[in-house]
């Protein structure tokens, strides 16, 4: 009797945990807010938004989030740090959230795992016709001494680590990439770097953090890592993966303040 009043209860509070983790916390938005200071000199400032593993496959409750949050905070640029697809998705819907998705001075790209696996189908022109840059292994002047560069994804592409030598020295450098053990790589090449693929575990408990987190994570699961010069930051993304549920990892919208 006392067994089955127990099987009962751990079913019971099961079923509630995975009800609230899909139903609410995967919906739940986070934007969070950062300031960094670059040059203490200057007074120069952007505002960055990161957009990252966004897994979607068409604009829901979550993605109207995202795009009102973005319209609310009218970025001078959005980077979009990998993982636009999910499985099941398609090209129109991915273009509907895209083509939302809109900056002052410049949208940037760089693909995930995702993309690599399940590539998606016309995206290069899905890009041109919304106005965002493909910046995979490549390099964008953002504004006098400021640099932005791109990578492929580490784990499943080849990241050209000498673009670097196209940029200006005594410049600021920016840099995006999926994947966050790349960190390892570009650590002391440049000054700031945006990230994601973790998605923070997305099931995370006290004391504990994050239960797991995918291949190419190493040991940056979520927010602020620092080595040398370079600052990184782990978003932990918009959508899920494989299971469908958040706990104590919200989706999240990053942006940033950065003095250059």
């Amino acid at each position: 009797m006392l067994k089955n009043k127990v099987f009962i209860l751990v079913a019971f509070l099961g079923l509630t945990l995975f009800a609230y983790g899909y139903y609410i916390e995967s919906n739940w938005l986070e934007v969070t807010h950062h300031q960094i200071i670059l040059n203490k000199k200057s007074k120069k400032i952007i505002k960055i938004i990161q957009i990252s593993d966004l897994h979607t496959s068409g604009i829901k409750n979550l993605e109207k989030k995202v795009i009102y949050q973005i319209q609310k905070e009218n970025p001078d640029f959005i980077f979009i740090t990998g993982d636009i697809s999910t499985p099941g998705g398609n090209r129109f819907g991915y273009e509907d959230v895209l083509k939302s998705v809109k900056s002052k001075y410049g949208t940037y790209f760089i693909p995930g795992n995702w993309e690599d696996w399940e590539p998606i189908s016309d995206l290069n022109n899905i890009l041109i016709r919304n106005h965002i840059i493909d910046l995979t292994n490549k390099a964008a002047k953002l504004d006098k001494n400021l640099w932005l560069v791109g990578f492929a994804d580490a784990p499943t592409s080849n990241p050209n680590l000498q673009i670097l030598n196209s940029i200006p020295k005594n410049s600021a450098i920016i840099s995006i990439f999926h994947s966050p053990i790349f960190f390892k790589k570009i650590a002391g090449l440049v000054d700031l770097a945006f990230s994601g693929h973790t998605h923070g575990g997305q099931i995370r408990l006290p004391f504990i953090g994050a239960i797991t987190t995918p291949p190419g994570s190493d040991k940056y699961d979520q927010g602020w890592f620092i080595k040398g010069r370079t600052r990184m930051y782990v978003n932990r993304g918009i959508g899920t993966s494989i299971i469908p549920i958040r706990l104590m990892c919200r989706p999240e919208l990053s942006v940033f303040e950065v003095r250059y």
